[in-house]
């Protein structure tokens, strides 16, 4: 039996509604996260998840329990790792995306992001790590807490998934469910060189399903698909 991963971006929390920027800063669901996350996990009900596993911030759990709760797999221990954590940004958590816009001259953080180009995912992780390590916002922030490189976020990740494939492999494959965030999650892809991955920004409880097969990560359908999430929406109506 194939082992597939269903790559779960956590729903909506308070920092997205603010605007800020949340790494490891562990901002909660608000109710229209959670009710997303019913919908992803209604979404879901006619998938049987052998294994599941988050990030141990509180966005991604409850993200994670509700969508195991929702999909009929609430008997399906949910297993807990930090590894699963989004990418740390050090001095720039909890500010505001165009406060950090406007600080290095740009009108807005959509200018700025798109300033990055392709994998800009990847070049803003670099971005937040370049910059602190240089102290630029005088923070003083000690350098173990400071931002991550992509580098880092991409070895944590793919190290972590691959040792989740590994172990369900040998108790037998099946569907595995991993609530992540979402520069983590696409840092992940990049690691695993799947061709049609471009950095598009995950949205809130995206879902992308890879397939490990010979030792190699295939991509399952689209990057970030709502899919679940919408047929959840349906099944509420």
């Amino acid at each position: 039996m194939n082992t597939t991963i269903y790559l779960v971006r956590h729903g909506e929390t308070t920092a997205n509604v603010m605007g800020l920027v949340q790494g490891w800063c562990d901002f909660t669901l608000t109710e229209q996260g959670l009710l997303g996350a019913e919908y992803l996990g209604r979404g879901m009900k006619d998938i049987t998840f052998s294994a599941a596993y988050s990030g141990d911030l509180t966005r991604q759990e409850k993200t994670a329990r509700e969508a195991l709760k929702y999909s009929g797999n609430a008997e399906v221990p949910l297993q807990i790792t930090s590894d699963l954590r989004e990418g740390n940004y050090g001095s720039y958590e909890g500010r505001k995306f165009p406060e950090i816009a406007q600080y290095y001259g740009y009108e807005s953080f959509d200018v700025f992001l798109k300033s990055c180009g392709p994998l800009a995912q990847n070049k803003m992780q670099d971005f937040y790590y370049q910059a602190d390590q240089k102290n630029l916002l005088n923070t003083n922030l000690p350098e173990a807490y400071r931002a991550e490189s992509s580098a880092a976020v991409e070895k944590r990740m793919s190290n972590c998934i691959s040792q989740i494939v590994k172990k369900e492999e040998s108790a037998g494959g099946g569907n595995i469910l991993v609530v992540s965030s979402g520069m983590s999650i696409n840092l992940f892809l990049h690691q695993a060189k799947i061709p049609e991955y471009t950095g598009t920004t995950l949205k809130n409880d995206a879902v992308t399903k890879v397939v490990y097969q010979a030792e190699k990560f295939k991509l399952s359908g689209e990057i970030g698909s709502l899919e679940y999430f919408e047929r959840g929406q349906e099944d509420l109506k």
